[in-house]
Order: structure tokens, then C-alpha cells, then sequence
């Protein structure tokens, strides 16, 4: 799905009602029936009270319709419209049809404000994706009336205030919130089509609650011919690349990948990033450890075949890498200088893919020098902080995302950059958000999981770009199966590695 700006947007909505011989009123009703049929599964209790504030542009225009259809089905509805000079003509329309229904209602200054009861559901149409300035006056008041209301809110489009590209003013990067900010805080956003980057922003988290994508195009060819650098992978996507296994084929056909990692103290870094690699369906896996872990590979995952490095402790060199067809390095392997060395080796002999993980990228931050030694399209996995070793601070997730795709351009690589919604950069410039996972996930071991999803991945021949964005939706998917029957509290990384056979079969079966 491609992730589309207000103005991209605007152009899909004529392409859309091009192609089905519709007028843009049209499109508005199609939008609000889905809108408010998604509302009306969710909420099924018709004697909620609703209250609907809208603005005088196409996304009032949504808000009123949607009001106007739960009327129609029996709940209780008031609409109140923001007083203005000029009003879009089809908000004007929809406004003409809900004040025939008498529960339109004008705002024009602050003494019109109704009371909001907590128990009550408010839906924000006040502003959509294009808004950009402060919002200020009468339309503040209405914002701060319904974030003080304590009821549930629902957000049409995008929370009013806030940009489709843009980061909440007054939140910075540790996520903490100004109460003075402008900015509606929804529980439920229901954008329409596609999301706009700042739903998947993480300082807007607290503004955009849980949100949800409401089709609006019946054939969604439209948005091909539409030039958007970002997107967002989706289960039919997966569906059409993930491949299935031949009758005839042996565990050759699916690769031998080597996996290097694990040191003293964390040999469970080994063992969680092997079983991940088996169960994402390497045909044959090798660990290259210090000798003093092999015995706990040998243990722990018998599948495992185990080759010692040259040290006890630590990662010093690595074995004659031409059998392989990929190679994962970096989870626990720690940076030693000798570390450094074995992985700088990789770097400059290796032809397979590589995967590299946690303190691989730890050791590139701390030898720079080293980035230049990245072969082509070799997949990078950096949280945040790794990230910003390796690449520089940035003030904000925007400028983050800026980044990202500059450095995946300028070293030609891929770059997963992990959280919320995943981030996969190529040297395109290209960046796919994922769409799977909690923040049950937010534990160790988790991205020791991840590489050898994406290693294995690698060794079935998988392009880089296609492992990495596939190997994400996968390992966010299995902590999503496993959140569902733990809740997200109790989440472990080994909890991941045995849901990965139910996430793959999942995805076959949808």
C-alpha cells in the first residue's frame, strides 16, 4: 500500500472518481458509509450517545455524513459545526441534509460548546491531513473541550491538528506531551485509504491512539501511477511474495546459513537467533561461536550445526565461509578488537548476503572507517540508538526518516530501522513501514529473533529488500500471535521463535 500526502491524496480522490464515473459528493458518501459502518461493528449498542464536530472543509463534510448514517440507524447523534465564512460545497451539503434531521448545531463561539459526558463517544471531523498551521480560537476550545472530556474518541482521517508528514509541536523524542498542544488525542483513528507518515510517527502516538486503514477505492490499481517514495506492507502483500514449499525439494534447496554470535554471558543470543533461522526455514544452520558456548548450542538447539571460533570468549575469526549462502553476525558477539577484525574479514571476502545485527552495527559506529567495506545491498537491523551511533542524531522521527533513507541511498544497503512500525530503507531511497506487531515485542532477545528470521530468509534466495521487509512482517506478526494468548505483558523472545511456524501458516491460510 502506498502511503500517500494530502496531496497525493487529492489526486487518488479524482483518479477514483474518474475511473467509477462518480462525483466527489459521491466519494464522500462511499467514504462515510464504510467510516461508519466499521463504527457501527465496533460500537454495537445504539444507545451510546455520540457527538460529531466537524470543520467547514471535506473532512467536516465526512463527519457530518457518518453522523447522519449512525442516526439513521437509530443512535443517538448531535452534530456541532464550527461557524465559518465559506464552507466546502459538499460539507455545505451534508450539513443541509443533517440540520433537516434537527441535531445540526452551529459553534460560533465559546459558550456554544456542549457538554462532553465521559461515558460518550466524540468523533473529530474538525481538520484533515492538509491543515497547515496552529489551530487556534474557537476551533482551540473545541480541541481542549474534547480532550478534557474523558470520553472515547474517534478520529476521522487523522487527529485534527495534526500534519500527514509532520511531528506534534510542543512533543519531543522521549514521547512526553504538552497538554497546551493544539492537537485532538484520539483514541481510534480511522483514516481513509492510506495513513498519512505521522500516524506512524512515534512521538504522535499519544494523539492517533490505535488506528485503522477504512478502504475507500474498489480497484486499488488506481494509486499505481502515483509517485510515493513510502509505503506500507500489508497481508496481501506478504501473501503474494512469501513462497511455498515444492514436493520435491531437500533442505539444500533452502540454503545453509551461517550465523556468527553469541560471547561470554550471552550465549542465549545464539541460541534464540538459530532456533529463529530454523523456524523461519533455513535448510541447513551453523553457528559460529566461542568455543566456550558450543556445548550450549549443542544443547540447546540440536538442529544447529557448531563450529568453534579461535577464542573462549569471544568472536576471533571465523571459518571458511564458501559453503554458505547467507550470513547473519552481531547479536551478542559484543566489540572486541579481535571482534572487529573477524567481522571487517566478512566484510571485505563474503559474496553471500549478509545480515548484520546489534554489536556488528556497534563496531561499524565505532570504526566508521568500516561503512565503506559494506557490500551492496547488505541489511542493516539498528534500533534507534544503534542507528544514532552509526549515523548521527536527529531531532525528530521526521529528520530520523530523512536520514534513513539518505544513508540507505548513499551506502547502498538496506537499513531496518526497528520500533513501532518497522521502517525498511533501500538504496532507492524507497522506506516500507510495517504493519504487524506490539509493544510486547519491546523485550530482549527480540532482535536476535529478527535476524535469523531475515538470515534465513536470505539463504532461500530471497531478495534483500523482499527478506527484510517479509522477515519483519513474519517476526511482528508471531509476537502479535503470541501477545493475543500472553497479553503483551508477559512477552519473551522465545515466546517469538515458537510462534513463527503459526505466523507462516497464518499468513498461507488468510
Amino acid at each position: 500500500m502506498k502511503i500517500l500526502s494530502s496531496k497525493l491524496m487529492h489526486e487518488f480522490d479524482r483518479v477514483i472518481m474518474e475511473c467509477d464515473g462518480i462525483t466527489s459528493y459521491q466519494l464522500m458518501e462511499r467514504a462515510a458509509q464504510n467510516i461508519a459502518q466499521r463504527i457501527m461493528q465496533r460500537f454495537p449498542d445504539a444507545s451510546r450517545r455520540f457527538v460529531v464536530f466537524s470543520g467547514c472543509g471535506n473532512n467536516g463534510g465526512d463527519g457530518l455524513a457518518v453522523g447522519r448514517i449512525l442516526y439513521t440507524h437509530g443512535y443517538s447523534v448531535e452534530c456541532y459545526l464550527l461557524e465559518s465564512e465559506k464552507y466546502s460545497e459538499d460539507c455545505s451539503l451534508n450539513a443541509e441534509k443533517v440540520n433537516r434531521m434537527s441535531i445540526l448545531h452551529t459553534i460560533s463561539n465559546v459558550e456554544d460548546l456542549p457538554k462532553i459526558y465521559s461515558g460518550g463517544i466524540v468523533i473529530d471531523a474538525l481538520f484533515g491531513s492538509g491543515l497547515n498551521r496552529e489551530i487556534v480560537g474557537v476551533a482551540y476550545s473545541v480541541v481542549r473541550a474534547i480532550n478534557y472530556s474523558g470520553a472515547f474518541v474517534i478520529s476521522i482521517d487523522i487527529p485534527s491538528g495534526l500534519g500527514d508528514d509532520s511531528i506534534a509541536r510542543g512533543v519531543d523524542d522521549s514521547n512526553m506531551v504538552d497538554d497546551a498542544v493544539g492537537i485532538v488525542k484520539a483514541d481510534w483513528t480511522l483514516t481513509i485509504e492510506s495513513p498519512s507518515l505521522s500516524l506512524l510517527m512515534p512521538e504522535n502516538g499519544d494523539y492517533v491512539g490505535d488506528f485503522e486503514i477504512v478502504p475507500l477505492a474498489t480497484d486499488n490499481s488506481c494509486a499505481l501511477y502515483l509517485d510515493s517514495p513510502y509505503f506500507y506492507t500489508e497481508l496481501d502483500f506478504v501473501q503474494s511474495k512469501l513462497r511455498r514449499r515444492k514436493k520435491f525439494s531437500h533442505k539444500g534447496t533452502y540454503g545453509h546459513t551461517l550465523l556468527v554470535t553469541g560471547s561470554k554471558g550471552k550465549a542465549g543470543a545464539a541460541v534464540l537467533c538459530s532456533r529463529a533461522c530454523h523456524r523461519a526455514g533455513s535448510g541447513l544452520v551453523t553457528a559460529c561461536v566461542p568455543s566456550s558456548l558450543v556445548d550450549i548450542l549443542q544443547i540447546s538447539t540440536p538442529e544447529t550445526m557448531v563450529v568453534p571460533s579461535a577464542d573462549e570468549d569471544v568472536i576471533a575469526g571465523v571459518p571458511s565461509i564458501e559453503k554458505y549462502s547467507a550470513i547473519g553476525i552481531g547479536p551478542g558477539i559484543g566489540t572486541d578488537d579481535r571482534t572487529a577484525e573477524a567481522l571487517k574479514m566478512l566484510l571485505t571476502t563474503a559474496t553471500q548476503p549478509l545480515v548484520l545485527d546489534a554489536d556488528a552495527l556497534n563496531i561499524l559506529a565505532a570504526h566508521p572507517d568500516m561503512m565503506a567495506m559494506l557490500p551492496k545491498n547488505t541489511i542493516l537491523t539498528p534500533h534507534p540508538k544503534e542507528f544514532e551511533r552509526m549515523f548521527g542524531r536527529a531531532e525528530n522521527s521526521v529528520e530520523r526518516l530523512s536520514l534513513l533513507a539518505a544513508k540507505a541511498k548513499e551506502l547502498g544497503v538496506v537499513i531496518v530501522l526497528k520500533g513501532a512500525h518497522t521502517a525498511v530503507a533501500d538504496r532507492f531511497g524507497y522506506v516500507d513501514f510495517n504493519s504487524t506487531g506490539n509493544p510486547g515485542m519491546a523485550t530482549a532477545g527480540s532482535g536476535d529473533v529478527l535476524t535469523g528470521i531475515v538470515a534465513a530468509l536470505l539463504s532461500q534466495k530471497y531478495a534483500p529488500k523482499e527478506a527484510a521487509v517479509l522477515g519483519v512482517y513474519i517476526h511482528g506478526l508471531a509476537g502479535d500471535i503470541v501477545a493475543e494468548r500472553l497479553g503483551v505483558q508477559g512477552v519473551i523472545a522465545s515466546d517469538m521463535v515458537g510462534a513463527l511456524p503459526l505466523a507462516v501458516k497464518k499468513i498461507a491460510e488468510s
